[in-house]
């Protein structure tokens, strides 16, 4: 019988929430399952969002036979254009609804940057079996807050490998949202060698559902409201905002989807959803407000304003709002606000100031906390469900922190899995079976975080942000000295100037002294014309920040300026 050699690989996923990029590798033939980002830390100044590095794909791009992205999120497909750049031509696989927005994320892609990436795109259906590079995968339908959501499994000699994507046990799930356990059980019948399920959520007791469901917990407010309701919703959880749309129409009120960037997937989805037979969230014409119409309180006071976005923008959209940036809407006295969009890890600051400031408003604020509204992801007893159903022989936690794996680990020693076959990776870490056992010790290959910053990829290092930290904590300075080309001596007034360093009323003789220290340095050309002028504006930077330590405490980003005329 032949003896299958499988390695598994993340490259982003591990110990981070986000940046999900999982490689199976069966007999050398790789298969990347999701290929997403992450929102970065408060510390990365001006940083949009991290992705994996790619390096070692792009050293065995003739090895990887497929990309497979199991739903339309972010943090598991928003990776993909880069992705694509590095891999030209590798097919990609995708549930339809999914797919449809992976279309529209690189035409826009394609257009920003003024590129052409050849996406080989292909369709499957939600419980496909399908043979790529020799290998039988099976899709199978699982519930998460997007429609379409899939998991996948891989046919080795020795069983299946699974990966579980992201998921909640609901029986309740409208079409479209439903899981297939019929198909999970046929694979687990079959055997299963490795099992791969998600860790964020693994500390919480008891099922997710149905504490992921928004109805109940706002209907009251629909019932009470007598002027304007305006829920913000994370763009990406479709599953409420199907419930949204859905208290809408029987509360007889009119919607309007108030996402402020067009590309968000609320947006998205309806569009599609003109498009398809059965779309998954019907909305009849006359349930549309106007957006025009909001602000005239006749006619938008029985309006239900769903302001939807991204994780990372929604809450300064809020703030924005509140602060009277926005032309239409205004938030007043007779308005119900529902917060229906949870803090999320490294929004906690802006997300704390929207919020303190709706309380100043004269609304109806209804605050929906995270552990009320619960997203979409597995918790302890629906992880146990997925184990009781593939009963697998390894068992590897992926995505979440570090303590969500341990506590993911601890679950499935309860569910009987030997400790020695529960297996906690970093990204970077390989993981090596042959012939259905793990082999002991593991390769480590580099894996770098990716800064992407506007339309750069990669080019913000840690000197980059280093320089972001110090302008935002203490400032910039600029000095320039103008000298005469031939005799090397100052001919203008120095000029000296800050930004967020001092406040120059108490502080003008620190200043001075700058100035006076600049110009000792720049002097000393008129004896030594051959010095080189860099060397002439590191002394000034080294000299004058001496001194500003010394004098205030500050680390200043110091900008040094010879011209010469």
């Amino acid at each position: 019988m032949k003896k299958d050699i499988v390695k598994f690989l993340a490259l982003g996923g591990q110990a981070e929430n986000g940046k999900s990029n999982y490689c199976i590798e069966i007999n050398n033939k790789i298969f990347i399952v999701d290929s997403g980002f992450r929102f970065p830390d408060s510390d990365k100044l001006g940083v949009d969002v991290i992705i994996p590095s790619f390096d070692y794909l792009s050293e065995h791009q003739d090895q990887v036979e497929a990309i497979i992205i199991t739903h339309g999120h972010d943090d598991v497909m928003a990776a993909l254009p880069y992705l694509l750049q590095e891999l030209p031509g590798v097919p990609v696989y995708a549930p339809s609804l999914t797919a449809d927005l992976i279309e529209q994320m690189i035409e826009r892609f394609e257009r920003h940057h003024k590129i052409n990436l050849h996406l080989d795109l292909h369709r499957v259906h939600r419980d496909a079996s399908l043979t790529i590079g020799d290998v039988p995968i099976e899709f199978f339908p699982v519930t998460h807050s997007i429609p379409g959501a899939i998991g996948v499994a891989f046919w080795t000699s020795k069983g299946y490998i699974v990966y579980a994507s992201e998921f909640i046990i609901d029986f309740g799930a409208p079409e479209g949202f439903r899981c297939d356990l019929q198909k999970m059980m046929e694979i687990g019948k079959k055997g299963v060698l490795i099992l791969l399920v998600e860790s964020s959520y693994a500390k919480k007791d008891g099922y997710t559902s149905p504490k992921h469901k928004l109805t109940k917990l706002i209907e009251p407010t629909f019932e009470e409201a007598t002027g304007r309701i305006i829920i913000s919703s994370y763009a990406q959880n479709v599953f409420r905002t199907k419930e949204i749309v859905e208290l809408t129409k029987k509360y007889h009120r009119r919607i309007v989807f108030y996402g402020r960037d067009k590309y968000d997937h609320t947006n998205s989805i309806l569009r599609l959803g003109k498009k398809m037979r059965k779309p998954v969230i019907q909305v009849d014409n006359h349930i549309l407000g106007k957006k025009e119409n909001i602000g005239n309180p006749v006619k938008d006071r029985n309006y239900v304003i769903l302001l939807s976005g991204s994780p990372q923008n929604i809450y300064s959209d809020i703030d924005d709002i509140l602060d009277g940036g926005d032309e239409l809407l205004k938030i007043g006295k007779g308005d119900t606000f529902i917060v229906a969009s949870p803090v999320l890890p490294g929004t906690e600051k802006i997300a704390n100031r929207a919020d303190n400031n709706l309380y100043r408003t004269d609304a109806n604020i209804v605050l929906l906390k995270n552990k009320v509204l619960l997203s979409m992801h597995a918790s302890i007893e629906d992880i146990k469900v997925v184990m009781q159903i593939f009963h697998p022989k390894y068992y590897i936690p992926i995505k979440g922190e570090y303590q969500a794996f341990v506590k993911n680990a601890s679950i499935a020693r309860e569910m009987n899995i030997p400790e020695e076959n529960i297996i906690i990776a970093d990204n970077g870490e390989m993981i090596t079976f042959k012939d259905g056992e793990l082999v002991p010790g593991r390769e480590k290959i580099e894996v770098e975080d990716v800064m992407i910053d506007g339309i750069g990829v990669g080019d913000v290092g840690a000197k980059v942000i280093d320089d972001r930290i110090q302008l935002s904590n203490d400032g910039v300075v600029v000095v320039g000295v103008t000298i005469d080309r031939k005799t090397k001596k100052i001919i203008a007034q120095t000029d000296c100037q800050t930004r967020g360093f001092v406040y120059l009323k108490d502080a003008g003789y620190v200043i001075r002294q700058v100035i006076s220290i600049c110009e000792n340095v720049v002097g000393q050309l008129v004896e030594h014309p051959e010095m080189d002028i860099q060397d002439i504006r590191n002394q000034m930077k080294d000299q004058s920040m001496k001194y500003i330590v010394k004098e205030t405490g500050k680390k200043p980003v110091f900008i040094s300026v010879v011209i010469e005329v």
